[in-house]
């Protein structure tokens, strides 16, 4: 039966790692970049017309937003109050027309944008904007063009295996 110092020595080793800061625990980080100064140029979703205003340091006002950052092998949303977006980003592309100051004409063209599972969308320039009418059609894919993946799957995989048998021997 262990003594009442081990016993006292003990407990306070339980509560050494209780007060250790969390390794996952997530940071927030506000960007600059998030700020949003209210122009012409670039008009928010609805849900941002209620957001609470800010001053910077020059007395300028302005507000926070979720941006859409990429990079070369991932993209990641970084939300109003600093925090990452955990869920899952899908690329689409969106139907644009642009008419022509000069003649008039009008064209179109697709732009792409990014959506977040739980319904926010944003441009390619990362900033929110209000759900598009006009998506590109999604494309299902041909049950023959599936099967014939799945057979050249099977022959390189049957390949490899013959190659690998062979350097064996």
């Amino acid at each position: 039966m262990p003594s009442e110092k081990t016993k006292k020595l003990l407990e306070g080793l339980g509560k050494i790692t209780d007060s250790a800061p969390s390794k996952f625990e997530q940071q927030k980080f506000h960007s600059y970049t998030n700020r949003y100064y209210p122009n012409t140029l670039h008009t928010l979703p609805a849900s941002y017309d209620k957001a609470k205003k800010k001053k910077d340091e020059e007395g300028d006002e302005y507000i926070m937003i979720d941006r859409v950052y990429g990079s070369l092998y991932d993209d990641h949303l970084l939300q109003k109050d600093g925090s990452v977006y955990a869920g899952k980003l899908y690329k689409k592309r969106r139907l644009m027309t642009r008419k022509d100051p000069m003649t008039n004409e009008k064209t179109n063209f697709y732009s792409a944008c990014v959506s977040t599972a739980d319904g926010r969308w944003f441009d390619n320039c990362g900033f929110p904007i209000e759900t598009p009418t006009k998506l590109e059609p999604e494309k299902k894919p041909d049950p023959e063009e599936l099967e014939l993946e799945k057979q050249r799957k099977l022959e390189n995989a049957k390949n490899r295996e013959a190659a690998i048998l062979a350097n064996l021997k």
